[in-house]
């Protein structure tokens, strides 16, 4: 989930975040190691088309690509899915090593989906890689966004998430004014935050609750070495940082390419923090059909 909390102003709304809101994701579900996995889908109707599949970061879920995934549907099927204990999926008993990569690779599998071209923000990108680690037939092409890998120097990341159990708040106002992004960033579309944060929150019994699984794994639980994961990532990778992130950094990004034996970039973004898909959505949107464009190209 997860910057300082901004004034959720509905009226600054953009025309082309209105656009993609008329163009909602269909819900649907599948069921993987016996939990139900939930995903929102743009263009099942075109089941035949290549498949792009989103893969939000740790603690967030589907709903993160509203904004971003209608625009990204011109000859592809798209689907974002919501990874174990986040957003609409299932909680799990227990998370064992590699749980989100073995709901990627689940939930391609019980869709038919063929090989997919994976779109992975921060944690997202990362359970991406060691997905096609193991399964690269799944795979044709991956993009990561800002996405922290455990390399040689790299700054450590503080997991500064609760874990003092599930919160409950009396009403959905009180609960919207809560809501934070981890890291804080300064710049934010106070409308695409609202809709992130509706989205994040279910209402109980006991009342407004976050639909994450406060018995998440904390901190750098579940991540690889880069110098042992990126070797074995036998696809095209493009590797893409925010400019102002302080989470991924030009010589992490650098070093990731370096180890991949595909990796292309890396390609930073001027002027964007890590959640790059609030505060420079359009040149999220610009710099992923230019890499689409160019992986099809190169397939």
């Amino acid at each position: 989930m997860n910057a300082s909390h901004m004034a959720l102003d509905q009226s600054a709304c953009p025309d082309w975040f209105s656009w993609s809101q008329q163009r909602p994701g269909r819900p649907g579900f599948v069921e993987v190691q016996g939990h139900r996995l939930h995903y929102l889908e743009w263009g099942e109707q075109h089941s035949q088309l290549p498949t792009l599949l989103l893969v939000h970061g740790m603690r967030a879920h589907a709903h993160w690509w509203d904004g971003i995934a209608p625009h990204l549907t011109a000859g592809r099927r798209v689907i974002a899915m919501d990874l174990p204990g986040m957003g609409d999926s299932e909680h799990w008993r227990e998370y064992p090593l590699r749980f989100a990569a073995q709901a990627i690779t689940g939930l391609i599998d019980c869709l038919a989906l063929g090989a997919v071209t994976g779109i992975g923000h921060s944690y997202g990108g990362s359970r991406l890689l060691q997905a096609c680690s193991v399964r690269p037939d799944l795979f044709r092409h991956l993009i990561l966004l800002d996405s922290f890998l455990l390399l040689p120097d790299v700054k450590l990341p503080v997991d500064t998430a609760s874990n003092t159990g599930k919160r409950y708040y009396p009403d959905l106002d009180t609960a919207l004014g809560r809501y934070r992004l981890m890291p804080p960033q300064p710049l934010a579309l106070p409308c695409i935050v609202d809709e992130i944060a509706r989205h994040s929150l279910r209402q109980e019994a006991q009342g407004w609750c976050w639909k994450f699984d406060p018995d998440l794994p904390r901190g750098l639980f579940d991540e690889d070495l880069g110098q042992d994961l990126l070797p074995k990532v036998q696809r095209p990778v493009d590797v893409v940082f925010g400019e102002c992130s302080l989470v991924v950094e030009p010589g992490d990004a650098q070093q990731a390419v370096d180890l991949l034996p595909l990796g292309r970039g890396p390609f930073g973004i001027p002027g964007t923090h890590h959640h790059m898909m609030i505060d420079q959505p359009l040149a999220v949107i610009a710099m992923l059909r230019g890499l689409l464009a160019a992986g099809a190209h190169h397939e």
